[in-house]
C-alpha cells in the first residue's frame, strides 16, 4: 500500500508502507511526514521572490474513510491539528483524484 499527498502542481513523495497494512498510530506518522510537511512547504516558499498567496485555511484534506481513516482518534488528531477535511460521499469512487494522477 502507498499514501501520497499533492496539491495543484505540487507532488509528495509516494509514502510505502510497511506489508501487512496500517493502524492509526502508522497512519500519524504519515501524516506528519507527508500531509504537515507539503503544507508547511507550500506556506513557506523558499524563493525570496516568491509571493506566498496561501495560508493554513487555504487547504482542505481530502481521504476516502477507510476503516483507518474513520478511527476516532484520527479524527481527533485532524481536528486538534485543525486540518479542515471534505465531506467524502458514501460510494464515490469517481472522486478518487489519484486515478487521474
Amino acid at each position: 500500500m502507498v499514501w501520497a499527498c499533492f496539491a495543484s502542481d505540487r507532488l509528495d513523495p509516494l509514502v510505502i508502507c510497511d506489508e501487512g497494512g496500517v493502524g492509526a498510530d502508522e497512519y500519524k506518522d504519515i501524516l506528519y511526514d507527508g500531509l504537515f510537511s507539503l503544507v508547511d512547504n507550500i506556506l513557506q516558499p523558499t524563493e525570496s521572490d516568491t509571493i506566498k498567496v496561501a495560508n493554513e485555511n487555504t487547504f482542505l484534506f481530502m481521504q476516502d474513510y477507510t476503516s483507518y481513516h474513520k478511527v476516532e482518534c484520527i479524527l481527533d488528531f485532524l481536528v486538534e491539528n485543525h486540518v479542515s477535511m471534505m465531506e467524502w460521499p458514501a460510494q464515490s469512487l469517481n472522486l478518487n483524484l489519484f486515478e487521474n494522477l
